[in-house]
């Protein structure tokens, strides 16, 4: 069984996939209390769903762009459940989770994450017949700098857009995911002054 994260956003996303199929999905507004929230959320959540640790085969965690902390957060999680039980870390775009929301509807989307002093976390994707094609990938630009792509439908953190049903079965089946080496895998943080 496939355990996906993600706390980049205000939400935390946490769901169980398992032989082609999502099993559960868990979305909580945690609005600036992820690091006091996550770990109870995710034990209440396995346990909800009769799921042991040892069930667990591979963790797959969003590695942002988006909050610091959340992506620290749930970065940190995911490498020490891999570390402890010996099995695979995946790691995926917090924006992809986002954008497989629209998988069914054709279209070219800016799809963001709203940062501080008037900034975004932002790619660009075209969606036809199911298939994603990107027009940018992760960046991160002052708002202004988006105006050109005001015609662009919009994919934006919303509690209804991660309780869109089979956001991590879409992402597995897309292949929007790369293997990390949990000694050396890093959030995708983006800003300069982070990244240093």
């Amino acid at each position: 069984m496939k355990l996906f994260m993600d706390s980049s956003t205000n939400y935390l996303y946490l769901a169980l996939y398992d032989n082609g199929k999502e099993i559960s999905t868990l979305v909580k507004d945690s609005r600036n209390r992820h690091s006091e929230t996550i770990i109870d959320n995710l034990e209440t959540f396995l346990k909800q769903n009769a799921v042991e640790m040892n069930d667990i085969d591979s963790v797959f965690v969003g590695k942002g762009p988006g909050s610091y902390t959340g992506i620290r957060i749930s970065g940190t999680i995911c490498k020490v459940l891999a570390l402890i039980k010996k099995i695979k870390l995946y790691s995926f775009s917090s924006l992809d989770l986002m954008l497989v929301s629209k998988l069914e509807i054709d279209g070219t989307y800016l799809v963001r994450t709203i940062a501080k002093k008037n900034h975004s976390y932002y790619k660009l994707a075209n969606i036809k017949n199911q298939k994603i094609t990107f027009l940018k990938s992760d960046a991160f630009a002052i708002d202004d700098e988006l105006v050109p792509f005001d015609t662009y439908q919009k994919v934006e953190a919303s509690l209804e857009l991660y309780q869109n049903k089979d956001l991590a079965k879409k992402l597995f089946e897309k292949g929007l995911y790369q293997e990390e080496d949990v000694f050396n895998y890093v959030p995708n943080y983006l800003r300069s002054e982070i990244n240093g």
